[in-house]
């Protein structure tokens, strides 16, 4: 091929190449102006919805009673032991001497072997009497004395020597000691029968016929039914809402009793705990008798009475103390009080809540912007609660 026909042919090639970028160009702007005519239609239509979308309700001042829920603990006051106070042979032991036994105040658990303070009892009588008898014969004596003075000396003062007074009052001081002596043998007599002066039951015990038993040592312990309490740890921010706690009405509910007791509570701990930093409530049962140390109680203790106050959802609140409001349309954010909380409700001040409280979470940067309300109610929250369950 001669170099004229390659040049043609180089040429025509480029011609080709070019005509082939003007078309792409061509095709790319009948594009554009295809889509921007469809952008001025679609700009046409209405702006989207900004205000966001919430759902308030507006909650009633009504009364309300506070109250707070803990789970305590049945203890007895004090567990006593089982110590007999003079010491000698068990002739007697009771049926109620046995562990989880019942006893009545004044019942007579166990008996000691009483011979030997009987003897002892008569022993004393006998010193006593002899004492007396002593006493007399130096009054006897001391009376003599002082009408021989009188005829002796007559119109002078007798002296306390002559008079006997020295003999008299060491006779009188031992009839006192023998009367003395007397009463602690009946007592220790008396004390040969063991018994309290509280309704009790028996924790443990290892009393036996026949065993021999020394003073002050212990074979026992027993508690007083009438003594026992629930123990309630509960945080200082609960007893504070609670105010003055002694004397306010509880309901316990032991583990394994359907029925609740009555109770109330008799006084307030006089400090935190370390560990848990709780503070301990004792609530005194008015059937102490269903009661057993150890067992859980659940207990529900009455507060005082608050006359006006507004209830919330749980979800209605931001944080400890914030909530949303709807007010002339816009969302705004405020710090109510909190009173009282109890499930998923919380009771607050009442406040100028505006268009409503708002109960759903809003977007980030939701304050200050319109809001649209989807749903309001007139219900207060803690209806509002247990209706949804």
């Amino acid at each position: 091929m001669s170099e004229s026909t390659q040049e043609t042919s180089r040429g025509w090639i480029g011609w080709v190449q070019i005509g082939g970028i003007l078309a792409v160009i061509l095709v790319a702007i009948v594009i554009t102006m295809v889509l921007s005519g469809g952008g001025d239609e679609q700009s046409a239509e209405p702006p989207a919805d900004a205000r966001v979308p919430v759902e308030v309700v507006r909650p009633d001042v009504a009364p309300h009673r506070i109250t707070v829920t803990a789970t305590g603990t049945v203890e007895a006051k004090a567990l006593v032991s089982i110590t007999p106070q003079v010491g000698g042979q068990v002739r007697e032991v009771s049926d109620a001497v046995r562990e989880g036994g019942r006893f009545a105040a004044g019942e007579v658990l166990f008996r000691i072997d009483p011979r030997d303070y009987e003897v002892a009892v008569q022993r004393a009588q006998a010193n006593l009497a002899d004492a007396r008898s002593a006493l007399a014969e130096i009054e006897a004596e001391a009376d003599i004395a002082q009408e021989e003075w009188r005829a002796t000396f007559p119109g002078r003062d007798i002296t306390a020597l002559a008079a006997r007074e020295p003999q008299l009052e060491a006779a009188r001081s031992r009839v006192m000691s023998a009367e003395a002596d007397l009463n602690q043998a009946r007592i220790d007599l008396d004390r040969t029968t063991l018994s309290f002066s509280f309704d009790g039951r028996v924790v443990a015990s290892q009393i036996e016929t026949g065993q021999v038993v020394s003073p002050g040592q212990a074979y026992g312990q027993v508690y007083s039914i009438g003594e026992l309490e629930v123990v309630v740890p509960v945080p200082p921010e609960d007893a504070a809402r609670l105010g003055e706690a002694e004397g306010r009405p509880v309901q316990i509910r032991l583990e394994g009793h359907d029925r609740p007791i009555a109770g109330e509570v008799l006084r307030e701990g006089a400090q935190l705990d370390a560990r848990s930093r709780l503070i301990n409530l004792f609530v005194a049962p008015e059937e102490p008798d269903a009661l057993r140390p150890g067992l859980f109680a659940d207990v529900v203790i009455d507060g005082p009475e608050l006359s006006r106050v507004l209830a919330l959802r749980g979800t209605a609140l931001s944080g400890l103390d914030q909530v949303h409001v709807v007010r002339g349309d816009e969302i705004e954010s405020l710090r109510v009080e909190v009173l009282d909380r109890r499930d998923r409700t919380v009771f607050v001040e009442p406040f100028d809540y505006g268009e409503g409280v708002i109960v759903t979470p809003l977007p980030e940067g939701a304050i200050g912007r319109q809001a649209r309300i989807l749903t309001d109610t007139d219900e207060p929250a803690a209806a509002r609660e247990s209706g949804d369950e």
